[in-house]
């Protein structure tokens, strides 16, 4: 029995350095609508690299974060919480087939070969991708007891039950790929202002995750410094030009070279290593940008002229029912792609159990 009394409303918990941002959708008969919504930023060093450094700051910013929501209606105090992506692990592993009651113990025994953490000290959780007669293939995320307990502890006194915490990726993926019905090898790339990640995905499983070495902070400061100006007319400045060659007489475009050079190259070598150590039956497909960077006006085109290959910008509101489009804009809404696939987990009774 799920452990929520209803699930027609759900509510998701994405938590990072910079911000807090949460979405409450409401179920419909063919597509849920957002009921409720919220944003609060984080001062800096509250968190960093996804740990809580100052827990009272952080209480005080969740609290507000509840208390100023926006929208109709009365948010749910049970939460789907997003884990931080630089401090959790997915990897496919393979074992051999056995009951299902074994197949926790044979994850411990061959996971401290594929991820940097003490079993004893580690949560986990797994998907099973494949079965065959000789052996099992499993999505395996893990965490540490100390992050999922240091959150769980937190979240609690502000009055949240985080009844699922659940690695980024696989949220991402809940939203922008609602139909799950391709057999086509996709790549996302999730632009974040403290981090940048990257993942490839079939169907509904991610089958490869790593972190870039870029950010939409590190991009603002850059400009910040190059074209001498305050950190806010930079970030303005990375909307309205991007890497247009018409606008701001293509003075970002100029300016990033190097940095779209050294981005196409880490999905150059992402795609090569799927393909050295996945097969290479099935290619990808296409790639699809989502995050604040996803903002970064034209950078699908340059990209897909780098790579020799399709870039798109996400669409979060393929299945959901966008209900004011005037502060979901086009750019603000890919930042709350991460909630929005919490949320849709939430509606989801089965994946609660």
């Amino acid at each position: 029995m799920s452990i929520f009394d209803t699930t027609e409303t759900a509510f998701g918990l994405d938590i990072s350095d910079r911000s807090l941002r949460l979405i409450q959708l409401s179920k419909k008969r063919v597509r849920s609508t957002v009921q409720l919504h919220n944003l609060v930023k984080l001062p800096k060093d509250c968190i960093s690299s996804g740990e809580i450094l100052n827990p009272d700051v952080f209480l005080t910013a969740l609290k507000k974060l509840i208390k100023t929501k926006r929208g109709k209606g009365q948010l749910s105090r049970e939460a789907v919480v997003a884990l931080p992506e630089s401090r959790t692990f997915l990897k496919m592993i393979e074992i051999p087939s056995c009951n299902e009651s074994e197949i926790e113990n044979k994850i411990k025994n061959i996971i401290p070969k594929h991820v940097p953490l003490d079993v004893a000290d580690t949560r986990m959780d797994w998907q099973i991708i494949n079965e065959s007669a000789d052996s099992i293939k499993l999505l395996v995320g893990a965490v540490s007891k100390k992050i999922a307990d240091n959150y769980t502890e937190i979240l609690l006194k502000a009055k949240l039950m985080p009844v699922v915490l659940e690695v980024e990726p696989v949220a991402i993926l809940r939203t922008i790929n609602p139909v799950r019905a391709t057999k086509d090898v996709s790549m996302v790339i999730d632009f974040g202002a403290s981090r940048t990640g990257l993942f490839i995905a079939k169907n509904d499983s991610i089958l490869f995750t790593a972190s870039l070495p870029i950010s939409g902070q590190k991009i603002t400061e850059s400009i910040a410094k190059q074209l001498d100006m305050t950190i806010n007319k930079a970030e303005a400045a990375k909307i309205v030009c991007g890497l247009d060659k018409e606008k701001c007489h293509g003075a970002l475009l100029e300016i990033f070279g190097d940095t779209i050079l050294e981005l196409a190259k880490h999905i150059d070598d992402a795609i090569k290593y799927y393909n050295k150590n996945f097969g290479s039956k099935h290619k990808v497909q296409k790639i699809i940008i989502c995050g604040g960077g996803a903002n970064f006006i034209n950078i699908e085109k340059v990209l897909s002229q780098k790579l020799n290959m399709p870039v798109t910008i996400s669409n979060p509101w393929e299945n959901i029912i966008n209900p004011d489009p005037e502060f979901f804009t086009k750019e603000r809404s890919q930042s709350y792609v991460t909630a929005m696939g919490l949320a849709i987990r939430g509606l989801d009774a089965k994946n609660l159990l």
